[in-house]
């Protein structure tokens, strides 16, 4: 699969959406992307006292083997919306082409949902029951805006992906 292609094509289609928005709905798209940031920070700075940085260090990132399918035309909004200048992914390095030796090249606010909310066991583990509880309370607010974000545009043109995954084996 040509990844560089779809990101490409991918990161134009989505910004030719954007483009498009009327006054009124690119100021709800950003006060929504701004609040999305708002949330992923928190839930980070839940998860934070666990150091999940050292910990994903020591198994070297296994969860961030299939990320390149993570992050979505929802999460490159977020990116036009701040006006933050796009990373730059590095495929091929066998991992998550978002990971870079210093580790994820995405701040939290601009992480893809899967990532900004999964915590392996290791890392639940650390955190107290009600720190728990919080995790996924943030979590379902998070998923929340993201459908919110979505519905602003015609169809499911905002749905999935950026990059298509391997076809599913039946």
């Amino acid at each position: 699969m040509d990844f560089e292609k779809q990101w490409r094509d991918g990161v134009a289609r989505v910004s030719a959406s954007f483009l498009l928005l009327s006054e009124p709905e690119l100021a709800r798209v950003q006060a929504l992307c701004s609040m999305l940031m708002e949330q992923k920070q928190a839930l980070q700075a839940l998860a934070a006292p666990a150091d999940p940085a050292s910990h994903c260090a020591d198994c070297g990132g296994a969860c961030c083997v299939a990320g390149k399918y993570h992050f979505t035309a929802v999460d490159l909004l977020v990116y036009l919306a701040s006006g933050e200048p796009l990373l730059t992914p590095l495929f091929g390095n066998g991992l998550c082409p978002y990971l870079g030796e210093s580790g994820c090249l995405t701040k939290p606010g601009y992480r893809p949902f899967n990532c900004i909310t999964f915590n392996c066991e290791i890392i639940e583990d650390l955190l107290s029951e009600q720190e728990v509880s919080r995790f996924y309370q943030l979590e379902r607010e998070l998923r929340a805006s993201y459908g919110e974000i979505r519905a602003i545009f015609p169809g499911r043109s905002m749905d999935g992906a950026l990059l298509e995954g391997p076809p599913l084996s039946r």
